[in-house]
């Protein structure tokens, strides 16, 4: 089977359509145009979020979603783990438990997949 191939503007894209759609949009998150979006080769993970870091001398601060070309095979597991980084995001934007699964991940996750209809057991 083919591989979708990742490109950040696909990222760029799959952020953007989850930030206006609920309940991201209650959320007041950054403008794409505000996050760095990386394709990685990681076969360990799905994605990863960095919080807040100078992307060039004199540039604002931005945060980064990478999401893995090795891992990320379909359109469908591309929103998913977009969805699920963006919670990350979401929480390190208000300064609770970054890069934690926490009870309040859990809770967020929950809300995300009833919406979305994500498997939660895998999200």
């Amino acid at each position: 089977m083919a591989r979708l191939p990742l490109t950040p503007e696909m990222l760029e894209s799959a952020y953007e359509y989850l930030r206006v759609s609920p309940p991201y949009c209650g959320w007041n998150l950054p403008h794409a145009d505000h996050v760095m979006f990386r394709v990685m080769g990681a076969k360990d993970r799905f994605g990863h979020f960095r919080g807040r870091h100078r992307r060039a001398r004199g540039d604002d601060d931005f945060s980064e979603i990478a999401i893995s070309a090795g891992m990320v095979s379909s359109s469908d597991l591309l929103i998913a783990t977009m969805a699920h980084e963006m919670i990350h995001l979401y929480q390190d934007e208000t300064g609770t438990a970054r890069g934690h699964h926490n009870p309040k991940f859990r809770k967020l996750a929950k809300r995300v997949c009833a919406i979305h209809g994500f498997d939660p057991e895998t999200f």
